[in-house]
């Protein structure tokens, strides 16, 4: 069984290559060598490029899962939160390296977009079972997407409004998923 520092050693390496240099830099060697592991230790580990990208994806996810119990415990909402309003303060309070490493490891699967699948199955999951039930299936996903446009946006580099002004919209868009009233 790997010893979880291991693993974490392992995983922060590879973050920390494709933050300094970019996804194009992700390789075993590299890896190996910026946590001091041999290659053989490496791939005892993660034996394959997949593996450790679908090792950081995994990682990544228990990150935003952590960060929603994080806001549901500052709420104090507990068991009765309004999931949909924790994404959408969740996607707003993402820090600069969550989105760096974000659009650093979609560039890297771009070419293997298999690696995304169960991302993507734990995503439609919690959307049918978890945010539509809040409120209606039109009202979570006009708020939920609106909110995903502005994450991708800031995400690929290519957002039309001003910091302050994504935080408004993002306020906007917690008052609404709170609100009773129809959009």
């Amino acid at each position: 069984m790997a010893r979880p520092n291991s693993i974490n050693n392992i995983l922060d390496a590879a973050e920390s290559i494709v933050l300094d240099e970019g996804g194009a830099h992700l390789t075993l060697d590299a890896v190996a060598e910026r946590c001091g592991l041999s290659k053989g230790g490496l791939i005892y580990h993660f034996p394959t490029k997949e593996a450790l990208l679908q090792g950081m994806i995994e990682r990544f996810e228990v990150k935003l899962e952590a960060m929603r119990k994080e806001i549901r415990s500052h709420n104090g909402n507990g068991e009765n939160s309004n999931e949909l309003a924790i994404d959408i303060t969740m996607m707003r309070d993402l820090s600069p390296d969550d989105y760096r490493l974000s659009a650093a490891l979609l560039a890297v699967i771009a070419n293997q977009p298999e690696l995304m699948h169960p991302f993507r199955d734990q995503h439609y999951k919690r959307f049918w079972e978890t945010l539509v039930p809040v409120n209606s299936f039109k009202r979570s996903s006009v708020l939920l997407f609106a909110a995903m446009g502005l994450h991708f946006h800031e995400l690929l580099h290519i957002s039309i409004v001003s910091g302050d002004q994504r935080r408004e919209i993002f306020d906007e868009l917690l008052r609404l998923a709170d609100s009773k009233k129809e959009i």
